[in-house]
């Protein structure tokens, strides 16, 4: 919508006759500048509207009674040449005024192209913002679900740590288990050497009690190996529990560290996401620029 001009013919008239009262020559410069705002080629045009109104009243007071006619004829020459001075200087003033125009013209359309510039490079900036904020949209996006991955993988991890945990707790009864065979394979140990000791002695008695006492060494002999055998598998089995467990421990170290990592890069996400929002929301306002 056109804006409303910020200068009347009102006030170009009456600014006018003020200075032609007090003895000088109005001109459209003379008015802008004792009125203080309004565009050169709307006073321009005013100013000639008040002008052909001022010619107007000249030829009607002209039309003066025939005596009186007959006095002015005298002065007839003085008034050309005075009405062509005025003339001259009317030129000049027009001419002033036109190249003033010329002036204010082109300095106008300089404006209008650096404006048409200006919304353009506006209207690409926007376009990048627009790009960026989808992006970070998709990016929080993916950095929530990446989140919920996450969570989702530290339960999995604090789940696994218990039941290590429980695993361990177990561990001082497959101790407890242990002694007991490791007492059980010193009784066996005492018990075959008693056993030699009394072969050793009673070989010389008796043929058929050396060979059952080989026997009973033999038994014993496999006793206390598979006693030892069951020892050593529970030692193993007890190392590969103690290497696991370790294992188990630095995964879910490294798996909270991680989680630690990802839950501050999305808070550092959303505190940088929040004043681009709230500048895209609440853009500054552009000057509006005044009419010529």
């Amino acid at each position: 919508m056109p804006r409303e001009p910020s200068i009347t013919y009102e006030e170009v008239a009456a600014i006018a006759d003020t200075i032609k009262a007090t003895g000088g020559k109005p001109s459209p410069r003379q008015i802008r500048e004792r009125h203080g705002s309004g565009s050169l080629g709307t006073i321009h045009r005013l100013f000639q509207q008040w002008e052909t109104g001022q010619g107007g009243h000249a030829e009607r007071s002209a039309a003066l009674p025939a005596p009186l006619q007959r006095a002015v004829l005298d002065f007839i020459a003085h008034e050309v040449a005075a009405a062509r001075a005025d003339l001259e200087a009317k030129l000049a003033d027009a001419l002033a005024a036109a190249n003033d125009l010329a002036t204010e013209n082109e300095r106008q359309a300089r404006r209008v192209d650096t404006l048409e510039d200006t919304s353009e490079v506006l209207r690409g900036e926007k376009a990048t913002l627009t790009g960026k904020v989808a992006q970070m949209a998709a990016d929080l996006d993916a950095a929530r679900d990446e989140a919920a991955r996450e969570r989702q993988a530290a339960e999995i991890t604090r789940t696994e740590l218990a039941k290590a945990n429980l695993r361990l707790e177990a561990i001082p009864g497959l101790e407890k288990d242990i002694e007991r065979l490791r007492k059980s394979i010193d009784a066996e140990r005492a018990a075959r050497t008693d056993a030699e000791r009394l072969a050793a002695t009673s070989e010389a008695k008796a043929a058929g009690l050396a060979d059952r006492l080989a026997d009973a060494h033999e038994r014993h002999r496999q006793a206390v190996a598979s006693l030892e055998g069951q020892l050593q598998e529970q030692k193993q089995r007890s190392m590969n529990f103690e290497t696991e467990l370790s294992a188990t421990r630095k995964e879910a170290r490294e798996l909270a560290t991680k989680l630690a990592e990802v839950m501050g890069e999305l808070e550092g996400s959303r505190a940088r996401n929040v004043p681009r929002r709230d500048a895209d929301m609440n853009p500054a306002p552009r000057a509006e620029t005044r009419d010529s």
